[in-house]
């Protein structure tokens, strides 16, 4: 009972920095790097809950966030998530995964982010009647295993894609992802005396050996006097992720909160809470990076198919708009 108590103790404290540290620096920002589009929150649940998804991860979204969630999968999954974002820029995902035997999961995800179109012009700003755009593509391979009642592993296996006109570039990476169910180290009966239920921990180190490596020659001869091919390789920060997560109220109230940390940038904190009001229907809410989150969550019983509709809502940072996110996950 120590132990628990300590561990409840320090998820409070976890929580209560993530809001205080986040309101104080949240809207400093120290530059941009590659492969930005791998850290826009994506899925209406994780997003709604403020990004806070590191010992969640058990849905279409997981891949994204942390591959080990996925071990605990019964039935097959097929999950989309779709963010409208202004300035002409999409962001969207689709995943499946299959259970296996002996408690794993394997399967394939999908990510997309495309920058709109813009008009070229020359260094006079003078157009010269074609567009311009750039557009990302992750795909993965999924796998992910419970290797003990209180312990799973998952790794995502990427091969990233970015073009451009007349340039492209393609790296291989992977992800990986660790699960403690911490509640289980104790014994049953002793669990459900506990007002906090399903505490879990991850760790998570994602982006491991992803650098895109350019090359402008061909649209150096096809769009401009300088026929010079250059080289550049842009490589993708690797982050370092921890997480918390515990479920309270008979197991009604989720609160998670997150601690990333990349090579470049500073630390972000996340959190954000899930609450059942009904069965089938949740609100959920959150706080990332200076931006208020909300959402939905509405759960349809199909004979034996459960599809899940989730919605997310974020609001306006530094004149960007706010923004919508979908999700669509289906068990079948």
């Amino acid at each position: 009972m120590k132990i628990i108590r300590m561990i409840t103790n320090g998820l409070a404290w976890l929580l209560f920095s993530t809001f205080v540290v986040s309101s104080i620096s949240a809207e400093e920002a120290d530059g941009g790097y590659a492969g930005a589009f791998l850290k826009v929150s994506i899925g209406a649940r994780p997003t709604a809950m403020g990004g806070a998804y590191l010992a969640v991860s058990d849905d279409g979204a997981a891949p994204l966030f942390n591959p080990a969630g996925l071990a605990n999968l019964e039935r097959p999954l097929f999950g989309s998530s779709y963010r409208v974002m202004r300035l002409d820029r999409t962001l969207g995902y689709v995943s499946f995964v299959y259970p296996v035997q002996n408690h794993a999961a394997i399967g394939a995800h999908w990510l997309y982010a495309g920058s709109g179109s813009v008009d070229a012009r020359d260094s006079d700003g003078d157009l010269l009647g074609r567009e311009i755009s750039f557009n990302n593509h992750q795909f993965a391979i999924v796998f992910a295993k419970r290797f003990e009642r209180y312990f799973s592993f998952g790794v995502n296996l990427n091969y990233l894609y970015a073009t451009m006109p007349e340039i492209s570039a393609a790296s291989v990476g992977f992800d990986i992802g660790v699960m403690f169910y911490l509640d289980q180290l104790m014994d049953r009966e002793k669990r459900e005396e506990l007002p906090v239920r399903d505490i879990q921990a991850a760790l998570t180190v994602k982006n491991i050996s992803k650098i895109y490596s350019w090359n402008a020659e061909k649209y150096n001869l096809k769009y401009s006097t300088d026929h010079v091919g250059y080289e550049q390789e842009d490589k993708v920060p690797v982050e370092f992720g921890l997480g918390v997560a515990a479920r309270f109220l008979e197991r009604n109230l989720l609160i998670a909160a997150d601690l990333l940390k990349n090579e470049k940038q500073d630390p972000f904190l996340h959190a954000g809470a899930e609450y059942y009001i009904a069965e089938q229907f949740a609100l959920r809410t959150g706080y990332s990076a200076g931006r208020f989150t909300a959402g939905t969550g509405y759960l349809f019983r199909i004979g034996r198919q459960v599809l899940l509709i989730d919605y997310a809502f974020m609001t306006d940072k530094a004149d960007e708009g706010s923004e919508h996110v979908f999700s669509f996950d289906l068990q079948f």
